[in-house]
């Protein structure tokens, strides 16, 4: 009795819609064949050949670049600390600005404060004649630069 014939016998037969379809069985002559063939041992290629080392150009081309690199990342970091250095200094300088403006306003207050200024009216009208201009003998400058006049002549009539 053949593998196929057992197989066959044990399935159900039933006719009609519901019947269940029969499966093939996978045909293992074909398996034991395949397995029965002598395998082909495939020859080693021969490994390509190994340089010994790297060529002249290469590693002149390496140490080169190397070198370049090293250079640059130098170059880099002295410019870093010059900068870090830079606004260390800025800072100290900022500091000493405004050391220099809080003295600059302390003693324009402490000026300001010695000076009697109903003594100077007093001395300007009494004693030098001054008095205060009519409106249409003042003249008004306006002055592209911030900061203050210096005349050298009188002012014509």
């Amino acid at each position: 009795m053949d593998a196929r014939e057992k197989y066959y016998k044990r399935e159900y037969v039933v006719d009609g819609t519901a019947a269940r379809k029969l499966q093939v069985i996978p045909d293992y002559e074909r398996d034991y064949e395949q397995i029965a063939r002598p395998r082909v041992v495939e020859q080693p290629k021969a490994a390509p050949k190994l340089s010994h080392g790297i060529d002249f150009i290469s590693m002149s081309l390496l140490v080169a670049a190397m070198a370049i690199t090293l250079y640059l990342c130098y170059n880099y970091l002295q410019v870093q600390g010059n900068i870090v250095q830079l606004e260390r200094d800025v800072t100290a300088l900022e500091q000493e600005l405004d050391t220099v403006l809080a003295e600059n306003a302390a003693l324009e207050d402490g000026l300001n404060g010695q000076v009697d200024w109903e003594q100077v009216y007093l001395t300007a009208v009494g004693e030098l004649g001054m008095v205060y201009p009519n409106k249409n003998e003042v003249i008004t400058y306006e002055s592209e630069e911030k900061g203050y006049v210096i005349q050298y002549q009188d002012i014509p009539e």
